[in-house]
């Protein structure tokens, strides 16, 4: 049984909303900067992603004392799950309640929540810090919010698999679908990491790409010149129903997601297999459980995150399952950077819109595509109809995650 997308929410450093995100993405635009108020002076070379949420706060009318409580990562999501539900036109009923469910995906957690703790401990005044550090400090916390706003009564779960975790937790609300245990499911991914935590850790497992001059497109996927990754942040947030529970209430489906693989390398805490064979395995399972032959995808939205040892065993993986021609790979995290557990559902946001349109986006940074990867990606925005998607993800602690969309 295929889940029904019905609605979709995103704040991105492109944009406070999916559309703008979306035109932004169209038009090349590149969205990573340095910061220099609020970071450590060692780290404001490094060029990031921070997320629109002023202006989709403004959209989203959030009680500003709620706010107060909450990670910037919890308060994201929230706004993105609104938009989400408004595109879906859904409004959970008492009725609808237990059968309402949640999952949201987070790699790093309520990490400026974290910031805030450490540094009131180490002030000597444990004593004093905010009655709600440790409410807003949970991992959990962006699901548990979600569904408090919504009046949902169903599970409200968090999944926690790094840069995998969005797209594993869209993965688990499509196995809810389909065991009947909920008719609709709100799930995707939040990050905000913008912080000395989140660029201080990339940095020093020497993930990152510094500012090279004046060009802030430091994150290349692919490319011969790619040395590293750049910290974004946002959330993607989607609305999942049933197919009966869809028709019922006339709903409008914008794709379908049919596929879901996930898996572990069990290989290194950070590295990749280098064979590619822990990413072709997830990548099989997401087809099978699509009922799909590879030949059926015509566009990949790749992990792509501009480091050396992914992006070469990626593109192995790819080539090995899909033969020559494969289809039109892209990444898209050159322009906003790589936002850990919301990336994944970023990816899926950008290909229901792919399918829309009939256009695969280009992966705009990639200037000289490296042989080692074994595989060229899409260059230009390319207009072609997009009947089914592959979306993929890996994150550190070696794990995989593959999710396959069709159009309705």
């Amino acid at each position: 049984m295929p889940a029904c997308i019905t609605g979709l929410g995103v704040i991105s450093p492109l944009g406070p909303d999916l559309e703008t995100s979306w035109s932004s993405l169209l038009q090349g635009t590149v969205a990573l900067r340095t910061v220099n108020e609020g970071l450590a002076e060692c780290l404001q070379d490094y060029p990031v992603g921070p997320a629109q949420l002023d202006p989709a706060l403004d959209r989203a009318q959030i009680d500003r004392r709620l706010r107060r409580r909450m990670d910037r990562m919890t308060i994201q999501a929230m706004a993105a799950a609104q938009e989400a539900l408004d595109d879906a036109r859904l409004q959970v009923s008492e009725q609808q309640a237990r059968r309402a469910a949640v999952v949201m995906g987070v790699g790093f957690g309520a990490a400026k929540t974290h910031l805030y703790i450490a540094s009131m401990c180490l002030q000597d005044k444990a004593d004093r810090m905010s009655p709600f550090a440790i409410p807003a400090g949970m991992p959990n916390s962006a699901a548990c919010n979600v569904s408090l706003a919504n009046g949902t009564m169903g599970p409200t779960w968090t999944v926690a698999t790094a840069c995998a975790a969005g797209l594993d937790a869209t993965g688990i609300a499509l196995m809810l679908l389909r065991s009947g245990a909920a008719d609709v499911v709100v799930t995707g991914g939040t990050e905000s990491i913008v912080d000395d935590v989140g660029l201080g850790g990339m940095g020093a497992a020497k993930a990152l790409s510094r500012i090279d001059g004046e060009d802030p497109a430091v994150l290349r996927p692919f490319c011969r010149r790619r040395r590293g990754t750049a910290v974004g942040e946002g959330v993607a947030v989607l609305v999942l129903e049933t197919p009966e529970h869809a028709e019922a209430r006339g709903a409008k489906v914008r794709a379908l997601l049919t596929g879901y693989g996930s898996g572990s390398d069990s290989f290194h805490i950070t590295q990749p297999r280098p064979d590619g064979t822990g990413a072709m395995a997830v990548m099989e399972a997401s087809l099978a459980s699509a009922e799909l032959q590879p030949s059926a995808i015509d566009a990949i939205f790749a992990h792509g995150t501009g480091t050396p040892l992914n992006d070469a065993m990626e593109g192995k993986a790819v080539r090995k399952l899909f033969g020559d021609p494969a289809p039109l790979v892209t990444s898209t995290k050159g322009q906003y950077g790589h936002a850990m557990g919301a990336s994944g559902p970023f990816h899926l946001a950008f290909a229901v819109k792919a399918m829309e349109d009939s256009v695969v986006p280009a992966t705009v940074t990639c200037q000289d595509p490296d042989p080692e990867c074994e595989i060229v990606p899409v260059l230009e925005n390319t207009p072609k109809e997009v009947r089914a998607a592959m979306v993929n993800a890996f994150g550190f602690g070696g794990h995989n995650a593959s999710l396959v969309l069709q159009a309705p």
